[in-house]
């Protein structure tokens, strides 16, 4: 049973500006759906979206359970319906990885393949889409199982980065889906404009002033929960999540759709 307490579905806006860009894209965000919200086959969650307008859909990771006994169809019936209608950039999170490596996943292995082939998506794994003329390039970060595995805190270096994805391109506008925000710094010393992470659930219990609760590790009072964060002239855009899995509780903490606009330059750069 899942408990939602106080915790509405929201629709969350962040603009973003660059003299590389020159062509507008507005992207909508979907993190952490845990096949939930598509009951009917993900319906009226894409009337929110629709009313959105976006450019593109970037699916920033955990659409799916890792769970022995889950049903696929529901969510890859909502991803088959997004890619009839929008150009989808799907980046991987853990539990993505997970059913492509589990040893006891085989028939959601097979459920999620054929899903992908049905809905014409293909994963994004440590690759880069260019989108369009635009001048902006998202590239998909597929870290390896072992990073997030609960009571061990791996290092993530930049070199480790340039391994799995290359360079930056500086003459692209580079917006890099990394699932787990934890590794921020890191991002940011890579060099991506704009990141787009997840994972955290947005805490799953949220406080006043004090933020998301626990972290996906068993943490408590993460840093990275929820919202933007700027270093070093990047900026991560923390979703809280649409759904849930293992703890299905969700108080003071809205699901929530982001939208990012990212535009040409305007007001010397500057956001307003």
């Amino acid at each position: 049973m899942d408990f939602y307490i106080n915790s509405k579905f929201e629709v969350n806006h962040y603009r973003f500006y660059s003299d590389k860009v020159s062509r507008d894209v507005r992207l909508a965000v979907l993190a952490d759906l845990h096949n939930c919200m598509c009951e009917d086959g993900g319906r009226q969650l894409f009337h929110v979206i629709e009313g959105e307008e976006p450019d593109v859909i970037v699916l920033a990771g955990d659409m799916v359970n890792s769970v022995s006994g889950t049903d696929m169809k529901p969510v890859m019936e909502f991803i088959k319906l997004l890619n009839e209608h929008y150009p989808v950039v799907y980046g991987m999170g853990n539990h993505e990885r997970k059913v492509l490596e589990g040893s006891c996943l085989f028939a959601e292995r097979r459920a999620f393949a054929e899903g992908l082939k049905q809905s014409g998506v293909k994963l994004l794994s440590n690759a880069h889409k260019n989108l369009w003329d635009s001048g902006i390039r998202i590239s998909c970060l597929d870290l390896p199982l072992k990073y997030f595995r609960r009571h061990d805190h791996l290092p993530l270096e930049v070199s480790d980065l340039y391994e799995m994805l290359g360079e930056p391109d500086r003459r692209y506008f580079n917006v890099l889906i990394a699932h787990d925000p934890q590794y921020f710094m890191t991002y940011s010393e890579y060099g991506a404009e704009v990141i787009l992470s997840g994972h955290m659930h947005g805490g799953v219990i949220r406080f006043p002033f004090l933020g998301g609760f626990i972290s996906p590790k068993l943490r408590l009072f993460p840093r990275y929960t929820s919202g933007s964060f700027e270093r070093k002239g990047s900026r991560m855009i923390v979703s809280k999540g649409l759904g849930m899995h293992t703890i299905k509780v969700r108080v003071n903490n809205p699901t929530e759709l982001v939208i990012a606009d990212i535009t040409g330059a305007k007001n010397n750069g500057k956001q307003p």
